[in-house]
C-alpha cells in the first residue's frame, strides 16, 4: 500500500521494539542495534504495522515476525557445580566408577586426583572444552590382619 509518497510510516510493537529492533518509519526496513545472544534469549516476537502518517490509521494488517537467534558456538562446556569428589572402595571390581586398575590399595596411596575434559559438537573442529578436577578417594576395606611390630612384647606391672 505504500505509494512512496511519503505518508506512509512504518511502525514495530514487542519484544525488543525500539531498543534491540528499530524500524526505519519510512522504508520499513528493519535492523538490530545490538548483537543478539541466544543464551540471553533464544526468539523475539515483533508485529509491524504500515500506517497513514496524518490519521495513524493502518493501512494494511499487521504483519507478525518471529525472529530466532541462532547459536553459535561461544561458550565453552562449564562445570559448575565444583569442587567435584567421589570415594571408590579400595579393592574395587575392575568397572566401579570405571576403575581400570584392579587393586586400588589405601595404605599405597588414598586419592587420585582425576581430570576430566568435556567437548562440545561431538569433538569435532570448532568446538569449544572445559575441564575439571574430581579428587577420588579410597574408603578402607578391613583388607589388613593386624600385626605386631615385635615379635615378643615386655610388660612390667606396677
Amino acid at each position: 500500500m505504500d505509494r512512496k509518497d511519503g505518508r506512509t510510516k512504518y511502525v514495530l510493537r514487542g519484544e525488543g521494539a525500539g531498543s534491540v529492533f528499530v524500524i526505519d518509519e519510512k522504508t520499513g526496513n528493519i535492523h538490530i542495534t545490538k548483537p543478539l545472544d541466544r543464551e540471553e534469549k533464544d526468539e523475539y516476537r515483533l508485529i509491524a504495522t504500515a500506517t497513514d502518517r496524518q490519521t495513524e490509521r493502518a493501512l494494511e494488517p499487521s504483519s507478525q515476525f518471529i525472529i530466532r537467534v541462532q547459536d553459535i558456538n561461544d561458550n565453552p562446556p562449564v562445570f559448575d557445580e565444583g569442587p567435584y569428589s567421589a570415594t571408590v572402595p579400595e579393592m574395587a571390581n575392575i568397572g566401579t566408577l570405571r576403575t581400570a586398575v584392579p587393586d586400588l590399595d589405601r595404605e599405597s596411596q588414598d586419592q587420585f586426583l582425576v581430570v576430566l575434559q568435556a567437548k562440545d559438537m561431538g569433538g569435532h573442529l570448532g568446538g569449544l572444552s572445559g575441564t575439571t578436577t574430581v579428587t577420588v578417594r579410597l574408603t578402607d576395606v578391613n583388607d589388613n590382619p593386624p600385626r605386631f611390630t615385635q615379635s615378643e612384647w615386655h610388660f612390667r606391672t606396677i
